[in-house]
């Protein structure tokens, strides 16, 4: 890192313009052929971190990986001077660089940017996972969760996921009149489940309080107050076994609603349901296979 200071690069940059998300290039350009491409001229700047490096002497490619996904970088020092090819060179596997350059397709067919300027954005200090067998380490993944997300890109994308799930039981919710609320995480005695409490001590008050092992004590309350349908997304905290499916800390999901009966609580939970793969996996029209009853 000294040694990138010493020579006038930041190892360390500030705020940096892209015009394009990886994603959003394969999805316009991928079909487009190299004489379409070249035609175009098309001009883009993206910013990512490197994930791979490969070439020798005045030619050099490596992959770029943004929050949408990678897409390959193609560096002539002919074409970005000698500066800024060292730049390059000096970049290790793990580093964030932005790129300006204009997108083209290979003779294999890749689509790359073949650039015109580098930016060095940000030095990693540590080296990434082994690029081919990825982070294996469970205890790892759980403990070092960024390490995680770089190494394998379904933990990515799960995470991903999960936002666009909460995002759509929002949505069905908010559509139907429900209001979205916030209660207290602390609780003066634990209750709305059976399960053990995580105590804590409130120093101002002194006394001991309990982190809620459930959201449905207050939620009903704002019921009575005359909300008439409230819902909470909200984390959960219950002192007990932990395994891969069970954590002492969770987010739940509970909902109440006035002169609701149990049908209007299933009808409301399949329009949850219906919504999710509509909204995720773009799907229109779609069935569920019920089990009969024993």
């Amino acid at each position: 890192m000294n040694e990138l200071r010493e020579e006038g690069i930041d190892p360390f940059g500030h705020r940096f313009e892209r015009t394009d998300l990886a994603q959003g290039l394969h999805d316009e350009f991928e079909d487009a052929d190299k004489d379409e491409l070249m035609d175009l001229n098309k001009k883009v700047t993206i910013a990512g971190r490197m994930m791979s490096k490969r070439g020798k002497g005045k030619v050099g490619f490596a992959d770029l990986r943004d929050r949408s996904g990678r897409i390959q970088i193609y560096v002539r020092k002919d074409i970005v001077g000698e500066e800024v090819y060292h730049i390059f060179k000096r970049s290790d596997i793990g580093d964030h660089l932005g790129i300006t350059g204009q997108l083209i397709k290979t003779d294999m067919g890749e689509l790359t940017v073949r650039a015109e300027s580098v930016t060095f954005l940000s030095k990693a200090l540590r080296p990434l996972p082994d690029k081919y067998h990825g982070l294996q380490n469970q205890e790892q993944k759980y403990r070092q969760r960024y390490l995680d997300l770089i190494a394998n890109p379904d933990s990515f994308e799960r995470f991903q996921k999960r936002s666009k799930i909460i995002t759509a039981v929002r949505s069905y919710l908010d559509g139907n009149d429900f209001l979205e609320v916030e209660t207290p995480v602390l609780h003066n005695q634990a209750g709305g489940a059976s399960a053990r409490p995580f105590i804590t001590h409130h120093n101002a008050l002194n006394i001991d309080l309990y982190l809620r092992i459930a959201l449905e004590l207050h939620l009903k309350r704002l019921i009575v107050g005359g909300m008439e349908r409230v819902y909470e997304i909200g984390r959960v905290f219950r002192n007990e076994g932990m395994d891969t499916r069970h954590n002492p800390e969770f987010t739940m999901l509970e909902s109440y609603a006035a002169y609701f009966d149990f049908n209007d609580v299933m009808d409301e939970t399949e329009g949850i349901l219906r919504q999710l793969p509509q909204r995720l996996l773009k799907i229109e029209s779609w069935s569920i296979k019920v089990i009969p009853l024993i």
